[in-house]
């Protein structure tokens, strides 16, 4: 499998299928679901909210709606105390690779899980998602780690060199943003 960083919006990730970092109950209010939600369009958030909660480290794909991807694929990374671990990060990773091989995907990007609302240490999410990646026979055939923190590039790009020995490319969106706040954000900026 190839291994590259995507720096951008998970939304613009060049890839058949995108994953969200979510919660059991699919919720896309924060983070990568957020964007997926608002760029995607309703339809993707009717099929989270139709679905009951999940496990810790399951998978719950759903149509891309107006986005460019096959499908998405929703993470639970975090359990109902929104708490994460490696293990679940991994289990996500696995579960991921499995739908995205089994809808025909080649290519499938994912945000670095659990970093967010679940508040995993980046270098400890990521580590965990490499493990998993390269412990994990797919016919996926590239895995795009997105990140939308320039600061996030470098150590990324250490850890996935030492792990799978490849040259790791760096793809950058051209316009990279804060991915959306959550569903109560507000600015107090005035017009």
């Amino acid at each position: 499998m190839k291994f590259s960083i995507y720096l951008g919006d998970i939304a613009d990730a060049p890839a058949d299928a995108v994953c969200t970092s979510t919660n059991p109950r699919l919720s896309l209010m924060m983070g990568t679901g957020a964007s997926i939600r608002a760029r995607g369009g309703p339809e993707i958030l009717r099929a989270c909210e139709s679905h009951p909660p999940l496990a810790a480290g399951a998978v719950y794909s759903t149509t891309a709606g107006a986005l460019p991807h096959k499908l998405v694929i929703h993470c639970v990374a975090s359990d109902s105390s929104h708490r994460s671990s490696p293990d679940i990060v991994r289990a996500c990773v696995t579960n991921a690779l499995a739908c995205a091989d089994a809808a025909g995907c080649g290519t499938i990007a994912m945000p670095i899980l659990g970093t967010g609302h679940a508040r995993l240490a980046f270098a400890e999410a990521a580590s965990a998602m490499v493990r998993g990646a390269v412990e994990t026979p797919s016919g996926v055939e590239h895995l795009i780690f997105v990140t939308n923190d320039d600061e996030n590039i470098d150590p990324l790009r250490a850890l996935l060199e030492s792990a799978t020995g490849q040259l790791i490319e760096i793809d950058r969106s051209e316009e990279v943003e804060a991915e959306p706040g959550g569903y109560w954000t507000f600015s107090l900026d005035a017009d």
